[in-house]
């Protein structure tokens, strides 16, 4: 009795040690503040995202800071290169990793109805 209780209660363990280890995802939207535009980044509706498709692998680790954090994507005025958070926001195809509107742009070709909340400027999600 005693070893299946000591079983049971050490799978469990196993199994919630990885929820306990990862961040968990800020309730308040995010303020993404560019050159010329602060856009507002809530998580919530992106939850159905794997964290590490946006939080890539940095030095073959996982992290978990923001995309303009010092030496990262902190080039706020450029417009190309991967330090540019202009450019990992817009470019519509793949550059290391994902980009925001790359995977806007594909679940646009799903949803078609989106496309104006999710890929365009003025008055979209992004840019109330």
């Amino acid at each position: 009795m005693k070893k299946t209780l000591v079983l049971a209660c050490s799978f469990v363990l196993a199994l919630a040690l990885p929820a306990l280890a990862a961040p968990t995802a800020p309730d308040k939207p995010l303020e993404f503040k560019g050159a010329q535009k602060t856009v507002m980044f809530p998580h919530a509706p992106h939850a159905k995202v794997e964290c590490v498709t946006c939080h890539h692998l940095v030095n073959g680790k996982e992290s978990f800071a923001k995309c303009g954090s010092a030496g990262c994507h902190d080039d706020l005025k450029a417009k190309k290169g991967e330090k540019s958070l202009y450019a990992v926001v817009h470019t519509r195809t793949e550059l290391k990793h994902m980009t925001c509107l790359g995977c806007h742009s594909k679940v646009v070709a799903e949803k078609p109805e989106l496309k104006k909340d999710l890929t365009g400027c003025a008055k979209s999600k992004c840019h109330p």
